[in-house]
């Protein structure tokens, strides 16, 4: 597999994850009392540690897919590029 492919499918689960913790962080430092005073705090806490473990596991999964996946991300042409089939 390229380097290119694994960098595309590592941004992919990257921009996900990231939005999955930022979400929980979110919702833990505000539905847990004993965070609630320093919210901002432990999201930014949460949020800014997951950028970094975050990193490292999506480079590992791009990985791990199927080599089915490989062919599909590399740009090809489209289909519907093709030549006009009536003259305009």
């Amino acid at each position: 597999m390229t380097t290119g492919v694994r960098l595309q499918i590592a941004l992919l689960f990257y921009t996900s994850v990231n939005i999955v913790v930022f979400t929980v962080a979110v919702y833990a430092a505000t539905m847990f009392p004993p965070l609630l005073p320093e919210a901002g705090f432990w999201i930014a806490v949460i949020t800014g540690a997951s950028l970094f473990v975050t990193a490292p596991v999506a480079w590992c999964l791009g990985a791990c897919l199927p080599s089915a996946w490989h062919d599909r991300l590399l740009a090809r042409q489209s289909p519907l590029s093709r030549a006009p089939t009536r003259q305009i």
